[in-house]
């Protein structure tokens, strides 16, 4: 599967909001990578976090909207995926460099999994249940 694929929940405009996600984590992995500034490296992970927010919060409301039978799973996800976020802000900010890219990592696979299975079948209920634009 490319990456492309993996990135894929079947949903336009969550597809490109994942990709903007997966994009920002490669961006701070290949800033530590780099050796950025900690002011550099800051702004990337604030606007991975931020975003990641708004995009669940998006995607929580549509499935509010379309009663998604698995929405308290889905939302546990969620809140499983900003737990790992905060790890990383905490371990950034106590300059624990290394932890930092270990849960980079993580955030990443575990990003790529929710999307290919979680988003995926969240896609499935709104295809059949959303009315056709």
């Amino acid at each position: 599967m490319d990456r492309d694929q993996c990135l894929t929940a079947g949903q336009n405009g969550m597809d490109k909001e994942h990709k903007i996600q997966i994009g920002l984590l490669v961006a701070l992995e290949q800033a530590l990578a780099t050796g950025k500034s900690h002011p550099e490296l800051l702004v990337i992970l604030e606007q991975l976090v931020d975003y990641t927010n708004i995009h669940f919060m998006s995607e929580q409301m549509l499935m509010r909207l379309y009663a998604y039978p698995d929405i308290a799973a889905h939302e546990a996800a969620h809140d499983r995926l900003i737990d790992q976020a905060r790890r990383v802000m905490e371990d950034f900010a106590s300059g624990e460099l290394t932890m930092v890219s270990a849960g980079l990592l993580t955030l990443k696979q575990w990003l790529i999994d929710h999307i290919r299975t979680d988003d995926h079948a969240f896609h499935r209920h709104l295809s059949s249940h959303a009315p056709a634009a």
